[in-house]
């Protein structure tokens, strides 16, 4: 990287390891700039598949010949990784491509229960990957389908050039002691075609965490996390979530786990094996230790309602509230937990009164309105607020102050997904958000939102919108991307995919085998 100022670089998903979701050094775009007149798609750029991932970005970045670029990258389930001038319309060839090996083709009987169509064509780079600007490496990991059978492979990437580094690629694979779900003489075996890579990869601790959970809740699988030395790309630790039971997934919805100023790692699991002395951890908060040993746990207290009616805590991710010690997270059943991570609170019969706070953000009715990916944060002159987008629902924000969050929301859009609206059909999956401002100016924060259009995404390719709001008053839409959907649409929906806003631009993730480009028009 060169030693100019510039624009902050977006090195993993949702910006930072507290998953804020905030640029908030973002100077061109604002609701005095942001509109349809003046705001738009500027450019398009080509990939061979689906974007399941983030598209990351670096500033300033010297590439071999001595030339600077602003650079995104983009990752694809055809298992290709792009680098892409992110500011130049016509540099529509990628500063470099490289393939990471064969993904494996869909439908097939060993990947997901008959019938499976949560993912659609193909299985490749399904998680963001994660920068170290420092070692100017990409660390990713590849799906595979080839003649010795499946394989997830964690590969660095020098990101000047997409050369193999550090020693990489590496196998990932583990056998560790339990006797839960596929287990054999007391010992679990890692099985790649079992285990879905969807939680975004974590750099922390000088290592590169690679979270696991399902796919479609084939058993026999378990959540499983592994620790890998960002130098060496040697292993550094394994933790299982269900090791005497089974299932227990960490996808977050494509949300990485957030990491505290200690190093210490917050992961949510999904549905599966709990029991309350903590040895099996299925719907639970768990902190682990940099060594991924546990260090503490949180479960509702209807894990076992929750794990009989499909309501995973983990279908979103940890939010950790800056400048305090609380987190925040949310699942299907619709409620926000704020956890004090000094004690997070393991489990009491009855009801979570040993908790910091927990409440619906939807009252349940007919709809589901399952939290998807997580809440994002901001403080400006009017609070802090975090922003949320249930399914079935529309955006909402809430105040957080006096270490609580208030329990009606403090604004709300106007304008909702696609099955939203009262009497429609249930959907999925909800709004994926990020937020820019310039530092906390009231007048320059935006919210920016992914979503269906008009169909429902469960199990299903369906075409996308972009929204943005002003932050401080979301009855305020500013633009979409069908207001004149000739020149601005998205195309296919990206599920779980947050755009990515950085010096003056928002990068959109597609179904459609591109990447769009918005920006100031002109």
């Amino acid at each position: 990287m060169t030693d100019s100022p510039g624009p902050p670089p977006v090195t993993t998903q949702h910006n930072d390891n507290r998953r804020t979701g905030a640029n908030l050094l973002e100077t061109a775009l604002s609701p005095a700039t942001v509109g349809p007149s003046t705001f738009g798609l500027l450019f398009s750029r080509a990939v061979d598949g689906q974007v399941y991932a983030q598209p990351l970005y670096l500033p300033a970045l010297e590439l071999p010949g001595r030339a600077v670029r602003n650079v995104v990258y983009v990752a694809t389930m055809h298992n290709s990784v792009y680098a892409f001038d992110a500011d130049d319309p016509a540099a529509s060839a990628p500063l470099w491509r490289v393939s990471l090996g064969p993904s494996a083709p869909l439908p097939d009987p060993d990947i997901g229960p008959r019938g499976y169509k949560d993912i659609s064509v193909e299985v490749g780079v399904i998680s963001t990957p994660v920068v170290d600007a420092e070692r100017r490496v990409l660390y990713v990991v590849a799906f595979t389908k080839e003649s010795d059978g499946y394989h997830h492979t964690l590969h660095a990437l020098d990101v000047r050039t997409g050369r193999e580094v550090l020693g990489g690629p590496v196998r990932i694979a583990a056998t560790v002691p339990g006797t839960g779900d596929g287990s054999v003489d007391g010992r679990l075996t890692f099985t790649s075609n079992r285990q879905l890579q969807r939680s975004a990869l974590t750099l922390a601790n000088g290592r590169v965490y690679v979270a696991f959970a399902s796919y479609g809740d084939k058993s026999p699988y378990h959540g499983w996390v592994f620790g890998y030395d960002a130098a060496t790309l040697r292993r550094t630790g394994v933790f299982v979530t269900t090791p005497d039971t089974g299932l227990g997934g960490i996808w977050q919805a494509g949300q990485g786990p957030a990491v505290d100023d200690a190093g210490d790692l917050y992961c949510i699991t999904g549905n599966g094996g709990f029991r309350t002395d903590g040895s099996n951890l299925g719907d639970c908060v768990v902190r682990l230790r940099p060594d991924l040993t546990v260090a503490d746990w949180f479960s509702p207290f209807d894990n076992a309602a929750l794990d009989a009616a499909d309501l995973d805590l983990g279908s979103a991710g940890p939010l950790l509230v800056p400048g305090t010690q609380l987190l925040l997270c949310g699942g299907k059943a619709g409620k926000f937990y704020l956890l004090d991570t000094r004690s997070l609170g393991h489990f009491h019969a009855g009801s979570d009164s040993q908790i910091v706070q927990s409440f619906e953000v939807m009252a349940p009715d007919v709809h589901s309105h399952h939290i998807h990916g997580g809440a994002v944060h901001w403080t400006f002159s009017g609070g802090t607020w975090v922003y949320v987008w249930p399914e079935n629902a529309f955006l909402r924000a809430y105040r957080f102050a006096g270490g609580l969050l208030g329990t009606a929301p403090v604004s709300m859009s106007t304008t909702t997904d696609p099955t939203g609206v009262p009497g429609g059909s249930p959907g999925m999956p909800g709004g994926f958000l990020s937020v820019s401002a310039h530092g906390s100016d009231a007048a320059t924060g935006l919210v920016w939102a992914c979503h269906p259009w008009k169909a429902d995404a469960n199990q299903a390719v369906v075409e996308g919108v972009v929204r943005v709001y002003r932050a401080s008053d979301l009855t305020q839409e500013l633009w979409n991307s069908r207001m004149d959907a000739a020149r601005d649409d998205v195309g296919l929906f990206a599920k779980f995919v947050p755009p990515t806003v950085a010096n003056g631009k928002v990068y959109v993730a597609t179904f459609s085998g591109a990447l769009r480009v918005y920006g100031l028009l002109g």
